[in-house]
Formats: structure tokens, sequence, C-alpha cells
């Protein structure tokens, strides 16, 4: 069966976005492209919630994002999409299905329409709710080397859950990509 995994960046405070919602501080290099790319293409399906779906549907189907990014434009564009959101339910974007609710039978739908992984992209509260239901097996973090001070945190008010490294790789531009297993079966318990 499918596993769901969150890729996501985060500075080293534990922020994954600014006060509104800013992206525009990631940092990246070649190297890192390269291997977010292979990492992404192991997964069929993608989950969004509203506001990453809206971002992501701006940019991705345009021929500006094909002409800077052509692998990672074609890679979003013909990739299932999924957008749990109560105000939104249509698209242009091709393969985008829409869910008022995120609940085990929902995702449990969707994993069986996937042939290969899922991942969440950005989408902080998707990826919280599906945290809360035990539902994420792998986080790929890209822990950015910077202090924001200020923005919406990634890890807010969520079970204590132990998590097994598999993998951490350092990029020219000083991201470190930390790759963990969720080990369901070994909850930390609370303090």
């Amino acid at each position: 069966m499918s596993r769901i995994f969150v890729f996501n960046w985060i500075s080293v405070d534990g922020i994954f976005s600014g006060p509104n919602g800013e992206t525009d501080w990631f940092t990246s290099d070649p190297e890192l492209e390269a291997a977010n790319l292979s990492a992404l293409h192991i997964a069929d399906t993608l989950l969004f919630g509203r506001v990453t779906f809206k971002m992501m549907e701006a940019f991705w189907p345009t021929p500006g994002a094909a002409a800077a990014y052509p692998e990672v434009a074609a890679y979003m564009n013909e990739t299932a999409k999924h957008s749990f959101s109560t105000t939104v339910n249509s698209s242009h974007w091709p393969h985008s299905s829409f869910h008022n609710v995120l609940n085990r039978d929902t995702v449990r739908a969707i994993k069986e329409t996937a042939k290969k992984d899922i991942v969440v992209l950005g989408s902080g509260s998707v990826s919280m709710a599906l945290q809360e239901l035990q539902l994420i097996d792998e986080y790929i973090l890209l822990l950015d080397p910077q202090l924001l001070g200020r923005g919406k945190p990634f890890f807010k008010d969520v079970d204590p859950t132990a998590l097994q490294l598999l993998e951490a790789r350092t990029f020219p531009s000083g991201i470190v990509r930390l790759h963990y297993k969720t080990v369901h079966e070994n909850r930390v318990k609370p303090r």
C-alpha cells in the first residue's frame, strides 16, 4: 500500500511559511533541486490544503513555470492532486480532485487510487491533520539555515511521536535534508 510522506522546507527555528504564507525565503541549489525531483518521483499523488493548492495552481500550469522548471512543472501538472477545502471544489489544473473533509475514509480512498506513494507538499494544516490521525509514514524536511523569527510553525500542538532517521544529507546551499520514518508502534509518551 502507498506510503504518505510529508516534504517540507522549515527554518532552523521551525517555521514553514512567513506570517502571510510567504515561501520566498527558501534556499536552494542545483544539487538540491535534482535530489528533490528524484524524491518526488516516488509519489504519483499530491495532497494539499486550500492555500497551498491555490498557490501551486497559480504557478505550475503557466508557461513561465514550464520554461524555468520543465521537469518539475511536468511532474506537478501530470500528477494526481487532492485538495482538502470546504470552499474550493473545482480547478482548471488537470488531475485535480477536491474533498470537504480529511479523515481516515477519505485518505483510504485516495490510497486505493494511488499506484505509488503519496506526498504532502507544504500544507501545514493537512500535515498536522494527518499526523493527528497517525497516517504519516515519513517526513522529508529541508532544514533551511535561517532563523526567521516569525511565521507559521510547522509542528504546532502535535502528539509526541517517535521518528527514526533514515538519511541526513547536506547540500552546498547549507540545506540539510532530513529523512525520517514515523515509528507508529513506539510512540513517545507525553511528559
